[in-house]
């Protein structure tokens, strides 16, 4: 009795994909021709009938160009990597979302890369030999001298390099807007709270509520630094605010910083704006949220990643500095104080 043996299952061939050397010869055209077309950098170049002949049949037979051997024989991986301090605050992925539009317009992609210290280390190295660029946001001079390492940079309210590509919002200008404010109103003892960071953008702010603070002869500026992490941060501002009770102006320098102080004041009984009017900076969705609602110095985050993005994309390392400005956002987080 003979073996009954199963029948093998019939495997498809998938149909040979087309190429664009395919396309090229069946319209009578140069190679060079398909990948201006496929490119969208025809204009001028081909007529606008052989561009519609070549689109019209890469759509009838499926052809897409391999971006992967080009940017193997260009030396080109069309990525740019976006460092940030971390991806805790919302602020930093407006800025991602306005480098990202101006690439996709380019065909490049921006990859987010978290720094957890200002080392210039992550919690992965950088993946330089897969990228074409850095976008470094808010981060030290120490770490843009690692991040850089013969990629094409800008930098990103980080401080400007001599002969670098550099965009930053005017954030000396919005710290004297909200130092003004609060004197307007009449507070005369104020505090501003920093975090524990060495960033560029925290000592401008300092340095210019110092400056702004001493202008006015009357008025006592003091200065809290506080960790990132928002309870230890809140606890700092409670022990300080518990000893200091003259306080009755706060400048913190974002707005979960800001949060932080209106926890604290709630722990004392202090009532916002009545025995504390608080500003925060970078206007994220939370300042319109908190009871009161949060006067905040609006950073042009969008805006910071589009601008970045653009001036890499023309001058990569080459010296270009463009500087952003911000507004004060009055909201009812501010108020004179009581007498």
């Amino acid at each position: 009795m003979s073996e009954t043996r199963p029948i093998p299952e019939c495997v498809p061939i998938p149909p040979q994909q087309t190429t664009g050397t395919d396309i090229a010869k069946n319209l009578g055209v140069s190679q060079a021709t398909i990948s201006l077309v496929m490119a969208n950098k025809w204009q001028g170049r081909v007529s606008a009938e052989v561009a519609k002949n070549v689109l019209a049949a890469a759509a009838t037979s499926g052809y897409r160009p391999n971006h992967s051997a080009r940017s193997l024989r260009l030396g080109r991986t069309g990525t740019v990597m976006l460092v940030v301090p971390s991806l805790a605050s919302p602020h930093f992925a407006d800025v991602h979302s306005g480098a990202a539009r101006v690439g996709a317009e380019h065909g490049i992609g921006v990859i987010v890369y978290p720094l957890t210290g200002e080392d210039g280390h992550g919690p992965f190295r950088p993946p330089r030999q897969a990228i074409d660029g850095v976008l470094a946001y808010e981060v030290s001079a120490k770490s843009v001298g690692v991040l850089r390492d013969g990629v094409a940079l800008c930098t990103l309210d980080s401080e400007p390099e001599p002969e670098g590509c550099a965009v930053t919002t005017d954030v000396g200008a919005g710290m004297r807007s909200a130092v003004d404010h609060l004197i307007r109103l009449g507070h005369q003892h104020l505090l501003h709270i920093r975090a524990e960071r060495d960033a560029w953008t925290a000592t401008r702010r300092a340095e210019a509520f110092a400056r702004q603070a001493a202008v006015h002869p009357r008025t006592r500026g003091r200065s809290l630094a506080v960790p990132i992490e928002a309870i230890p941060a809140r606890d700092r501002i409670v022990a300080r605010l518990r000893t200091d009770n003259l306080v009755t102006g706060v400048i913190c320098d974002d707005d979960d910083v800001a949060a932080c102080a209106y926890s604290a004041a709630r722990e004392l009984g202090l009532a916002i704006p009545g025995d504390l009017s608080i500003i925060g900076f970078n206007d994220l969705p939370i300042a319109s949220l908190l009871v009161p609602a949060l006067t905040t110095v609006r950073l042009p985050a969008r805006e910071l990643g589009r601008v970045g993005m653009e001036q890499w994309l023309v001058n990569g390392t080459g010296p270009a500095n463009t500087v952003l400005p911000v507004t004060l956002v009055q909201r009812a987080s501010s108020a004179p104080p009581r007498p």
